[in-house]
């Protein structure tokens, strides 16, 4: 019995736990971004150990992430662009676009930068 109560509990704890568990986003440059630039300096940057990407998202990648802003609300949700893992931030509210400024700390803009510039497919 006791085993038994004791898995029963774990059952509920990782229940419990699942709406916790963070959402994922993933984008790629080539498919999902119909412009994008980066911004890697400004006068008044609050945090210079970052860089701005700012993207127009493709109606379908929009789409995508209203999906998932939508059905995640309050919970983690982690950006991951071509692959890379670029942040994790709560939703607080549903996010529409079309245009995003994505804040992307020094250290990640080494791995990302390069894969946004490969060429588009035609």
């Amino acid at each position: 019995m006791r085993g038994s109560r004791r898995l029963l509990l774990g059952a509920f704890a990782m229940t419990a736990a699942l709406p916790c568990l963070a959402a994922d986003i993933a984008f790629s440059s080539v498919t999902d971004f119909t412009q994008m630039s980066l911004q890697l300096r400004t006068a008044d940057n609050a945090n210079p150990q970052s860089i701005g990407l700012q993207v127009t998202l493709a109606p379908e990648a929009r789409r995508r992430l209203a999906q998932v802003t939508r059905q995640a609300m309050h919970q983690p949700l982690r950006l991951v662009i071509n692959g890379v893992l670029v942040s994790t931030a709560t939703i607080q509210a549903v996010v529409e676009g079309p245009g995003l400024m994505i804040s992307v700390p020094r250290d990640i803009a080494r791995d990302l930068v390069p894969t946004l510039l490969e060429p588009s497919t035609p």
